[in-house]
């Protein structure tokens, strides 16, 4: 009995030695949990910055296109009131030479000057102006004369000046441009 005794105990301790190998693996069983729950981490973090940055493109482009919207009504409104401008600029033209001291018309001249401020304050430039080269996103060519004394395409007369909104064309100029002398026309006859 003594002997069975014995053998209990050892068998005892023996399961008790196969029992202590488990708990020294449970420390490498805490980090395989730890880094599943790291992997874990790693994604929700890798999933956070691709919303921020999704986020951040998001308001960027909302702002692009807030900017867009801006220039654009702008523009809309320029274009309406650039014939009135026009209107104006005709009408102080025709003014005969004996009026033109006259103090309301100097407040026409006036009012006119304030309005061509407040257009360069907006940001609006006028385009097209004679002598400069002719370019097709800038100016509407509606003549082109022959002339020899000046390059082709060089812009001679502008029957209606056009503006810009920074680099967007609210009207273009209409302008007349320069040709260039055909050699038929160069031919004695």
């Amino acid at each position: 009995m003594q002997q069975n005794g014995e053998e209990q105990q050892e068998s005892r301790h023996l399961s008790q030695a196969a029992k202590q190998p488990e708990r020294e693996s449970q420390p490498n069983a805490a980090p395989v949990s730890t880094q599943g729950e790291q992997q874990k981490a790693e994604e929700y973090l890798d999933l956070l910055r691709r919303t921020q940055a999704d986020f951040v493109n998001y308001r960027r482009r909302i702002n692009q296109e807030q900017a867009e919207g801006r220039i654009a009504a702008q523009s809309n409104l320029l274009s309406q009131l650039l014939p009135v401008l026009d209107d104006f600029g005709r009408a102080l033209g025709a003014i005969p030479p004996e009026l033109a001291a006259h103090p309301w018309v100097q407040g026409l001249f006036l009012i006119a000057r304030r309005f061509t401020t407040l257009l360069e304050q907006l940001g609006v430039q006028r385009i097209g102006t004679p002598g400069e080269p002719f370019d097709p996103h800038w100016h509407e060519a509606i003549i082109k004369e022959t002339r020899a004394d000046v390059p082709e395409g060089t812009i001679l007369h502008v029957s209606q000046p056009g503006y810009t909104l920074g680099e967007r064309v609210i009207r273009p100029a209409q302008v007349s441009v320069a040709g260039a002398s055909s050699p038929m026309s160069d031919a004695p006859a």
